[in-house]
């Protein structure tokens, strides 16, 4: 399987060092050693929805996951590289793709996953791991490569998404932010707020956990946690209050995307021309032992 990356080839196994990160957000590191974390360490999944991708196809079981992909090439599918288990899944892009879904993408989405939608008012935790190969050269222009999207209200005419996780061009993995207030939202009026939360270290599995009490008011909430699978220790990256979703109409929701989404192929060249990224254990869930993607 996957002949087309031989470098990839070996299986990845867990160590026991803490990780250091930096964080534009006020982070009190204690809160890392909560009980709620260091129980997860040795907890079992019980996620409300969970891709582990071990019956070996690329919808992990759930004839419900959607994909974005360009070509009659395959871009999204099962790989044995995994975070835990025997498989995750792989996305692969090249510029000149032809856009889909309005850009340049290759990504997995859980549109019609109804276990995966959240709307302001919902507290939900969200766990992935995202693996980028030690050839992973840094580019000029960012990778986003997971999104919390909203579907747009009859008012609008686009939507951005309410928060999306990236590989900046400065080597870090950031969060950005967006909300607005307003019942139906233009590009002028939303709020954008961008967060640092580590260094991106080619080579291995980056963890992530996210617990999002989403608000498009001050009661918003999102708390980050993070760690490495050669250097596993949690450490919490972020603790920010505030708008972090739209005000969206009753009927209105959100949904999850995972891969890659390049934004500036739609308009040219970057410094790099393709691009393969790995995620495996995408889970949502009640609390971060049911999330959390560093266990089975």
């Amino acid at each position: 399987m996957n002949s087309t990356f031989p470098q990839f080839r070996k299986v990845l196994a867990a160590a026991l060092l803490a990780l250091p990160v930096t964080s534009l957000a006020t982070v009190d590191a204690s809160a890392s050693a909560s009980a709620n974390v260091s129980a997860a360490a040795e907890g079992k999944s019980a996620a409300i929805l969970r891709f582990g991708y071990e019956d070996g196809s690329r919808s992990s079981g759930n004839p419900e996951l959607g994909f974005n992909e360009c070509c009659s090439r395959p871009s999204i599918q099962v790989d044995d590289l995994p975070r835990t288990g025997k498989y995750a899944v792989r996305s692969y892009l090249k510029y000149g793709d032809h856009m889909v879904a309005g850009g340049t993408r290759a990504e997995s989405h859980t549109m019609d996953i109804d276990a995966s939608h959240f709307r302001s008012g919902d507290t939900v935790y969200y766990g992935f791991s995202i693996y980028l190969a030690s050839t992973w050269q840094r580019d000029s222009r960012e990778d986003i490569v997971f999104q919390w999207k909203p579907w747009r209200d009859q008012c609008e005419s686009d939507k951005f998404p309410s928060a999306f996780l990236s590989v900046q061009p400065t080597g870090k993995w950031r969060l950005r932010v967006n909300s607005d207030s307003t019942a139906c939202s233009t590009p002028d009026s939303v709020r954008k707020t961008s967060f640092d939360l580590a260094d991106v270290k080619p080579g291995q599995w980056h963890d992530f956990v996210f617990k999002y009490e989403w608000s498009y008011g001050s009661q918003g909430q999102i708390d980050a946690w993070y760690q490495t699978h050669k250097n596993p220790g949690w450490r919490k990256v972020l603790s920010a209050t505030g708008p972090n979703t739209f005000n969206d109409d009753e009927s209105t929701s959100g949904y999850l995307k995972w891969g890659l989404y390049k934004p500036a192929w739609n308009n040219g060249p970057t410094d790099v021309d393709s691009r393969t990224i790995f995620h495996d254990n995408i889970a949502v869930g009640k609390s971060f032992s049911e999330v959390n993607p560093a266990v089975n």
